[in-house]
């Protein structure tokens, strides 16, 4: 729509993430560390519910002039401060999330819940903005017109949260972190393994939703069904979700997690065989099959990340959801940040020609352009390919996870008991040392 090149915009996406990841590391201890009336995570939550507003209007405002150094300039910091609003706000919520219950089966019936709704929030911002945008013939004023709905859907439900969520106050009551121990979490081998099993599943899933349009509008030539594809996508993860929480509680995390990735794996190679002559349900029963696995694969890792934090709070001594969230996004940032830029620089080295606007009647269009047989391979090659390398290494260290549900249950007693300052004997503290020096 502003007509900068993907190598740009791979630029712009490397220099926003890059500097929304320093910030989050300090925003969890900050939370870990406050302590007001409403709660160690609730005051930031509203704090930057405006904020989310005015940030998600300036990241789509299409500017209708200036060169393309100036748009670049202005977007980068359009994007950084969307990800330091969204690191104020999101860092707390989901560290607040890994507190609201310490049951491990529980624990993945919440993030059933959870992700159901932001898949759901998800499906809508993939079907419903360019129906919108659409609405109005002037495409400039259909994205204002967006944004501002947009601003309002991800705004409001940050103030029901800071209305109706409580926080545990037993965890408020543990010892203060300082910016020293900020780091603390990358010494033990638990997170690293869960860090690598995390980052192969949301850099594959990033790299995705970042070529997917490429795909669908230059390898299938099918630009108009972008949105009811994703929306497939979409739609097949939220209903996979409670098939996958079942699965999880009846089996194990880890499983949902293998299963997940493999089915994942496959149907990104699988796209490959699509072409523009390709029948149009095939293109939709793959997209659903590969939310299918996908919602395996989220409700895996999502659930374990609370698990995680119990093991911290024994190795550590206090608990700091706040910090292993910051620590995780940090790394996650800086890995999917080099990922993009990557893959958006592929495209850019193999010839990708930008869409040219063309204004027919007063009204601005934007005009795609014929795309190389080369640029056609790398867009397949991003899809099929690299999406499927980050997936290999996170199946295989999920295969040697050693935190089971039964040593989370003896974990949970032992850490319960402390807390309350009850007694325990020693050869419960053993039973839980050896468990914590396997598995740390």
């Amino acid at each position: 729509m502003v007509g900068i090149s993907p190598y740009w915009a791979g630029t712009v996406f490397l220099i926003g993430n890059f500097m929304d990841a320093l910030t989050d590391p300090a925003m969890g201890v900050i939370s870990d560390n406050t302590r007001t009336k409403f709660g160690r995570r609730r005051p930031y939550i509203i704090l930057g519910a405006p904020l989310v507003f005015l940030a998600f209007v300036m990241m789509w405002f299409p500017l209708a002039s200036g060169t393309e150094i100036s748009k670049i300039v202005f977007y980068i910091f359009a994007f950084v401060l969307m990800n330091t609003v969204t690191t104020i706000v999101q860092v707390p919520f989901l560290a607040m999330a890994a507190e609201l219950s310490t049951d491990y089966n529980e624990r993945t019936s919440l993030t059933n819940v959870r992700m159901i709704v932001s898949l759901g929030s998800s499906l809508l911002c993939a079907v419903l903005p360019m129906i919108i945008v659409g609405a109005y013939q002037e495409v400039r004023t259909g994205y204002i017109v967006m944004s501002v709905i947009f601003g309002l859907f991800f705004t409001l439900p940050l103030i029901l949260v800071f209305l109706k969520v409580k926080e545990r106050k037993q965890f408020s009551e543990q010892r203060k972190s300082s910016f020293r121990e900020m780091f603390a979490p990358v010494k033990m081998r638990l997170f690293r393994r869960y860090m690598y099993i995390y980052l192969g599943i949301i850099i594959a899933m990033d790299v995705i939703a970042m070529i997917f349009a490429y795909y669908m509008t230059y390898s299938l030539e099918r630009p108009l069904e972008i949105s009811f594809v994703l929306g497939s996508l979409l739609g097949t993860q939220i209903a996979c979700i409670p098939l996958a929480a079942w699965f999880a509680k009846r089996t194990s995390k880890i499983r949902s997690i293998i299963l997940g990735n493999i089915g994942w794996a496959v149907c990104a190679a699988a796209s490959f065989l699509l072409t523009p002559q390709s029948p149009g349900y095939h293109i939709y029963i793959l997209a659903c099959c590969l939310g299918g696995f996908m919602a395996f694969s989220l409700v895996g890792y999502n659930s374990l990340f609370g698990d995680v934090t119990e093991v911290g709070e024994y190795h550590l001594g206090y608990r700091a959801e706040g910090n292993f969230y910051g620590i995780q996004q940090f790394i996650r940032k800086c890995c999917a940040a080099i990922a993009n830029w990557f893959a958006l620089s592929l495209l850019g080295i193999a010839g990708f020609i930008t869409p040219i606007e063309v204004i027919e009647d007063g009204i601005t269009k934007l005009v795609t352009q014929p795309q190389t047989p080369v640029v056609l391979f790398t867009i397949n090659a991003i899809l099929g390919i690299v999406s499927v390398i980050f997936l290999i290494p996170s199946t295989i260290f999920a295969f040697y996870w050693k935190l089971t549900k039964e040593r989370h249950a003896k974990l949970i007693s032992y850490l319960d008991r402390k807390r309350a300052g009850f007694e325990i004997n020693k050869d419960d503290e053993n039973e839980v040392k050896n468990i914590c020096e396997n598995i740390l």
